[in-house]
């Protein structure tokens, strides 16, 4: 069995909280959390619940799930020869990994400000 873990306020989570997503859904979720860095799909979609954005958590899992979702759109990308064969769906990496790079600089200037 594992091992019983306390959140960082010293709490057990032993509450579970299941949900049900189309298969197309899944999908999304999971590339979402890898995108934004978090180490578990817990704890994105606890932050994600519990205070309505994401704080992206920049570590080298995060650069390796980028670069991987980057080369699928760059082949994606490469197939389609015409705008009409454009799939809604290719945006939604896009748009996850603009919102974090935004959030970076968001961050990076809160950052200075408090420096100075």
């Amino acid at each position: 069995m594992s091992e019983k873990k306390k959140d960082d306020k010293n709490r057990w989570r032993n509450k579970c909280v299941g949900f049900r997503c189309s298969p197309e859904e899944g999908i999304e979720i999971d590339k979402r959390w890898r995108l934004c860095g978090f180490l578990t799909k817990q704890d994105y979609i606890l932050e994600c619940l519990l205070h309505n954005y994401v704080v992206a958590r920049g570590n080298p899992m995060m650069l390796v799930s980028m670069r991987k979702e980057l080369k699928e759109i760059l082949e994606e990308l490469k197939r389609i020869n015409d705008v009409s064969e454009i799939d809604e769906e290719l945006f939604t990496p896009i748009r996850t990994m603009l919102e974090v790079l935004e959030s970076f600089k968001n961050d990076e200037g809160n950052n200075r400000r408090t420096r100075k």
